[in-house]
């Protein structure tokens, strides 16, 4: 198969898609050639049948010289299918060359939210996959659902350490993660010996704003809060395998992937987002339901009380098979397959 895919970045050092570059790297084993078309590039290593393009944005009609460029490289490699890695406005301002060439289009968005914007870039494809269906709420016959892909080779179990303590959660800092309501439970939390480890970087003016709140917040009460920063994607494991759980309170309503990431690691999570509670069907203390963050910090309290129920090597059985990145390029190559040959 000639692929052409369309994403953010290819940086593996990206604070929020630098997987992005990795499933790329998965889908050219099983491809003749792919080419990237991408908002930015950085730090990355592809194999020899890849080639990556930045999007080339002049000052004047930066998007017409974008839909050129399209049209130039996909007249170049004359592509089988296009995959659309989150990306989803690309899919309605290319749509007019992906049109005309007549090439199937095949959309990845996990994230909740239907806006305007995502029901035309919809209308544009030719099929959409997620996670999970909460991860696209468009009802519609052109969605399929195939779980999320975590590099199990990277997030993988290693050699248990000295008895564990610490709390932890990797996200952007951002309401949507509700920070604050975990730093209110650790309020609770504040004799029982436990540190909470936000691992997670503020993007927007208004995340700023929420960073500088929640610090000054630990501040005043004196807190075991710790605010790691950035880490990158390659240095993300030891952190995880140093955490006694992964606390996950995002309102994304999808299956975001920093807890599959701890969930390969051995690291259990407990989590309020609804995404996870099939997967987490078998381990009900995990799955927190009483979001006041006194009962937080009872249920982690609990956790600790029955931490060997859930040995690391369950809880990577969740992920492993499910939701590594082996299998979920797999699966998007099946559908752009399907697609190739319709």
């Amino acid at each position: 198969m000639k692929l052409l895919v369309v994403n953010f970045e290819m940086n593996e050092n990206a604070v929020t898609v630098a997987w992005q570059a990795r499933v790329v790297r998965e889908l050219a084993k099983q491809c003749e050639s792919v080419v990237v078309l991408t908002d930015r590039v950085g730090s990355h290593s592809v194999p020899a049948n890849v080639s990556v393009e930045e999007f080339r944005r002049p000052a004047l009609l930066p998007r017409l010289a974008m839909i050129a460029q399209t049209w130039r490289a996909c007249r170049a490699l004359r592509p089988d299918a296009v995959f659309i890695h989150m990306a989803h406005l690309k899919a309605v301002l290319f749509w007019p060359v992906f049109a005309a060439l007549r090439l199937p289009v095949l959309l990845w968005y996990a994230h909740g939210a239907v806006t305007w914007h995502l029901r035309l870039a919809h209308a544009c494809v030719d099929r959409v996959i997620s996670s999970t269906p909460e991860g696209f709420h468009i009802p519609s016959r052109k969605a399929h659902f195939i779980g999320q892909g975590v590099d199990t080779d990277l997030f993988a179990l290693r050699p248990a350490s000295a008895a564990k303590r610490d709390l932890i959660t990797v996200a952007r800092i951002s309401r949507s993660k509700r920070l604050d309501l975990l730093i209110a439970a650790m309020e609770h939390l504040r004799a029982d010996g436990l540190r909470l480890r936000i691992i997670g970087v503020p993007l927007t003016d208004a995340d700023r704003a929420y960073e500088a709140e929640l610090r000054d917040r630990v501040s005043r009460l004196g807190l075991p809060v710790e605010f790691a920063g950035f880490v990158p994607l390659e240095a993300l494991p030891p952190f995880y395998d140093a955490a006694a759980l992964h606390v996950n309170l995002s309102q994304t309503n999808s299956l975001d992937k920093a807890p599959l990431e701890a969930l390969a690691c051995g690291c259990p999570v407990m989590t309020s987002n609804p995404a996870f509670r099939a997967l987490l069907a078998d381990y009900p203390a995990l799955v927190i339901r009483d979001e006041r963050p006194e009962a937080i910090a009872a249920q982690v309290r609990e956790f600790f009380a029955q931490r060997a129920e859930f040995p690391p090597e369950k809880m990577r059985a969740l992920v492993a098979g499910r939701h590594d990145l082996r299998s979920y390029a797999g699966r998007i190559l099946e559908h752009l397959r399907a697609l190739s040959r319709a």
